[in-house]
């Protein structure tokens, strides 16, 4: 359960009034107030390891390919304060958005559902909760995944999920550098303008060479919609974690088959990574089988499975995203929304 995950009430001790109250849109400023990096990252944990436990209902990932992008949808459901929740999100990738349309790829809604009756409770778009729980959810692995003294940081990529990053990182991480990497100079520097503003303390520099900046970096974050491997074998030194958050579509990938194979993998789902993952590419070029996956994160934190044995393993965090990190933060949205 999530209980110490949800907003309380100032009014109220004994808890919140979760009764239905009727069909409501949460507002993205109301998601905003409802979920600071802090309950995102405690929400993700405790998802991951409630996967791990088998504390939630079944999870399925659906895609359907348009003739110029893709749609995603995601549902699960998991019990928060003893009462049951269930989600559907359905979000678009369409790249074409942003450059002949102005808007953002990624655009989607998220609906919530009350898990025991069926009634619909809540919609709200889904970009900013699947960015707080994306970047929280990466934050958390690594945090667990990476040595002690992991404290440099390389980006790659430079879109919407950066700054959530980069902040969720610097919560669990006291960083000494920041280093951001990308295909489009431009874009790269609007974002370290941008991560400069809103992180001030953090040191941010922009990476001319990757195999350079990846070499000389503790923790690597993948944030690209690159459908051919930029980050390779030999650009990565012994202990260093990665999270390739990136490759969520069978097209999309960012590590090459050799990295993988000569990584320990860990997954977030190990079933979605061997159908849209990095794992999925490496087992199709036939370097890997999904025997050769570790653990799942979950099963990391929860300790049932080691992560990281050792100081010289390179560790792959392998994440396609899992619907239940949508629930919590809904569930905890809506909570908030409907707040005595």
């Amino acid at each position: 359960m999530l209980t110490t995950l949800l907003p309380t009430s100032h009014s109220d001790e004994e808890g919140l009034d979760m009764s239905t109250s009727g069909f409501s849109f949460i507002s993205r400023d109301e998601v905003e107030r409802a979920l600071p990096m802090e309950r995102c990252l405690q929400m993700a944990r405790v998802a991951y390891e409630a996967l791990a436990n088998g504390r939630v209902l079944s999870s399925s990932l659906g895609h359907v390919a348009a003739p110029k992008g893709d749609f995603l949808v995601k549902s699960s459901g998991l019990y928060v304060d003893d009462r049951l929740f269930v989600t559907v999100k359905v979000v678009a990738y369409f790249r074409h958005r942003s450059t002949e349309l102005g808007l953002p790829n990624i655009v989607g809604l998220i609906q919530l559902f009350d898990g025991a009756t069926g009634e619909p409770l809540a919609v709200m778009e889904s970009g900013l909760i699947t960015n707080l729980r994306t970047a929280a959810g990466t934050a958390v692995a690594l945090d667990c995944l990476a040595l002690p003294q992991s404290r440099r940081l390389l980006v790659c990529g430079a879109g919407a999920q950066v700054l959530s990053h980069v902040e969720a990182v610097a919560a669990v991480r006291d960083l000494d550098v920041v280093r951001l990497w990308g295909r489009s100079q431009p874009k790269v520097a609007a974002t370290a303008v941008s991560l400069r503003e809103h992180l001030p303390h953090l040191a941010i520099e922009i990476a001319d060479d990757l195999s350079v900046a990846a070499g000389d970096s503790d923790l690597i974050v993948c944030l690209t919609a690159a459908t051919s491997p930029y980050l390779r074998a030999s650009d990565v030194r012994s202990g260093t974690t990665i999270a390739a958050v990136g490759s969520d579509t069978p097209e999309k990938r960012e590590l090459s088959v050799e990295l993988l194979a000569n990584s320990v993998v860990i997954c977030d789902v190990t079933g979605q990574c061997a159908a849209v993952g990095e794992l999925h590419h490496a087992i199709d070029a036939a370097a890997m089988t999904v025997e050769d996956v570790r653990a799942e994160i979950g099963q990391v934190l929860t300790g049932a499975v080691g992560g990281r044995l050792t100081d010289e393993e390179i560790i792959v965090f392998d994440s396609t995203g899992t619907a239940v990190q949508d629930t919590a933060p809904a569930a905890a949205a809506y909570t908030f929304s409907h707040r005595s």
